[in-house]
């Protein structure tokens, strides 16, 4: 019996994206700021994903499993839940029960994990990834094909925002929430 091409094995195994970016910051600061960020500061939304308008949890949204419902500008919903955190390196999370018909017939959940590496001299690398789990075999292509893309430069915007918000100093914006519920 032969073993499985690496394509096949590789098949099976969640698409993801990962974005990777180095900020001028020391990795508590870095750390401190993103996990508990104000999501409607940098998901700002793009073609296929919508802005983020409000969340039911604002502040204090530092604790393993914590859960909230994230609002998007199109009027849909879902369920985020903080799975891990580990200061100051690393926090994971997941976004189910998508409201929107979109999202809702391509993936069961999305995972969410941020690692960051303390670089020395106030610098740290940022890596983020987000993996789909396709609500079926056909959503898996759509979602490899579709999704990642918009996913990705949903995450690189992002990582721009925080980027420019770390190293200027200037952190009311993520800091800060301004409800819209």
């Amino acid at each position: 019996m032969t073993p499985p091409s690496k394509e096949i094995k590789g098949f099976k195994k969640n698409p993801e994206v990962t974005m990777v970016m180095t900020v001028n910051s020391s990795i508590e600061r870095a750390f401190n700021y993103i996990v508990p960020i104000n999501l409607t500061h940098i998901f700002r939304g793009n073609a296929l994903i919508p802005a983020i308008i409000d969340a039911t949890i604002k502040q204090g949204w530092n604790k393993a499993g914590l859960q909230r419902t994230v609002y998007f500008a199109d009027g849909s919903t879902s369920q985020e839940s903080l799975l891990t955190v580990n200061a100051p390196a690393s926090f994971s999370y997941k976004n189910e029960h998508f409201t929107s018909k979109v999202l809702s017939s391509l993936v069961k959940r999305l995972e969410g994990e941020w690692l960051f590496t303390d670089l020395g001299n106030q610098k740290t690398r940022i890596e983020w990834t987000y993996r789909a789990v396709p609500a079926n075999f056909l959503a898996r292509i759509v979602v490899k094909l579709v999704l990642l893309k918009a996913l990705g430069s949903a995450l690189k915007s992002a990582l721009e925002i925080i980027k420019i918000d770390l190293e200027t100093g200037i952190l009311e914006n993520g800091t800060t929430w301004n409800s819209k519920s």
